[in-house]
């Protein structure tokens, strides 16, 4: 392995290691060795070596073209004051102390469905498979922003094309069947820090897309995500209270009725919402209707585009896996029937919303008509009486009734009198009736 090191400064060295295209960190600040220091098995380690920590906690200040010449501060600024100096080692070495830090959680389910919680820092692919071969069914929940992850991923024995499916940054729903692995991305709620799980709420920012990425094997279940999730979250908690759950499949059909509840929740709020804007339009009390109608269907639609996604994948892989003895195929079944009926809603909903804007329109349109029609027969019956005034408004001398002390009656006679042959001619012509 060789090493190239440029000094920095009197305290820092950066170091490549041209061995790897990977990297992490080495550093012996104490602030670090304190906060990782599980992260590296000293049986293994150097005596005087500081553990491997991520080179997440380094920043680059400044990175010149040349990259020979960059600037590496620590985030800890006791590793600044100590002086020390870090330098980059191959991810590898790091990730090799055991364990799987990437893990968000792990659970293994007994015979009887009950699962128990396991220690994802000591957790690795050898133990996973010891308690496979005992009998247990596994949920690995692991997540994507994390480095590490496709090291642990690649210790699991998964067939290559799940394994890319699970790393992936695919953002579209897909489910494969290949021999007795499933593996495929669904659609769920990104879970807000802060918020309830169990609240439907109408945001948008509360019903923001994230995505699923998921493997069922033989007794093994592996998620993975990149942003938390509100329906994997729920399952979780349920998990975590004793609920039992008869296969892996079983637990990612739960995932996914969730996220299915949650839509038939959100939707019922819309048409809850849409029946009294409804009793609004009808009562011809319109204010703010055109607003919350058009807020009403983007979120619909917010609904119906993940929910078409799901029915069409789920159709397709039961007709194509329809002779396959795998547990997803009845299930994808159930769930298909299930989001055609919430399809079927939420586009019930939509249609509805968008009718009800049209009236709304309509009806707007309708009384901008009638205010447009009465300003245009008062402009009529006043133009005649403004026609007079201007005349007898000329400065000239030889007017009509200039020096008559009945000239200003006779004035205001002739206006009302013009006023009054436009109406009766108006009248005559059919407008107004």
């Amino acid at each position: 392995m060789q090493r190239a090191t440029w000094p920095l400064s009197p305290r820092l060295t950066f170091t490549r290691v041209t061995a790897s295209s990977t990297w992490s960190t080495r550093c012996s600040c104490p602030e670090v060795l304190m906060s990782q220091a599980s992260s590296s098995s000293p049986a293994r380690r150097p005596k005087g070596m500081a553990p491997a920590i991520p080179f997440s906690l380094f920043r680059h200040h400044r990175l010149s073209q040349d990259w020979h010449d960059p600037v590496v501060t620590c985030l800890s600024r006791g590793c600044l004051a100590a002086g020390v100096a870090p330098m980059l080692v191959p991810t590898t070495e790091a990730l090799s102390s055991g364990g799987m830090p990437c893990l968000v959680w792990a659970y293994a389910l007994a015979a009887d469905g009950t699962a128990q919680a396991l220690d994802a820092a000591s957790l690795d692919p050898a133990r996973v498979r010891q308690l496979r071969a005992g009998g247990y069914r596994l949920w690995l929940h692991f997540n994507t922003s994390d480095a590490r992850t496709a090291s642990a991923v690649s210790g699991l024995d998964l067939p290559e094309a799940s394994a890319e499916t699970l790393l992936s940054h695919d953002t579209h729903v897909s489910l494969q069947l290949e021999g007795h692995t499933a593996f495929g991305v669904f659609v769920d709620w990104r879970h807000q820090r802060g918020t309830e799980l169990g609240t439907a709420s109408l945001d948008r920012d509360d019903h923001e897309a994230g995505w699923l990425h998921f493997v069922v094997g033989d007794g093994l279940l592996v998620t993975a995500r990149r942003h938390a999730l509100r329906s994997v979250e729920q399952v979780r908690r349920q998990v975590a209270a004793g609920a039992a759950f008869d296969s892996e499949t079983d637990l990612l059909e739960a995932i996914v009725g969730r996220f299915a509840a949650s839509v038939a929740q959100v939707t019922l709020a819309l048409g809850e919402q849409l029946d009294r804007i409804e009793d609004r339009v009808l009562a011809d009390s319109i204010g703010e209707e055109r607003r919350d109608l058009a807020l009403l269907r983007r979120r619909a639609v917010y609904m119906h585009r993940p929910l078409t996604a799901l029915r069409r994948v789920l159709r397709q892989f039961e007709q194509r896996h329809g002779a396959s003895s795998h547990l997803l195929v009845p299930a994808a079944s159930r769930l298909a029937q299930h989001f055609d009926e919430l399809d079927s809603d939420v586009a019930t909903l939509h249609e509805r919303a968008r009718l009800l804007q049209d009236e709304v329109a309509a009806k707007l349109a309708e009384q901008t008509n009638r205010h447009l029609f009465v300003l245009s027969v008062v402009t009529a019956l006043l133009l005649p009486p403004t026609l007079v005034v201007g005349v007898f408004g000329m400065n000239m001398d030889n007017l009509p009734l200039i020096h008559s002390p009945h000239g200003f009656g006779v004035a205001m006679m002739l206006c009302l009198a013009s006023s009054v042959f436009v109406y009766v001619l108006l009248r005559r012509f059919g407008v107004g009736r």
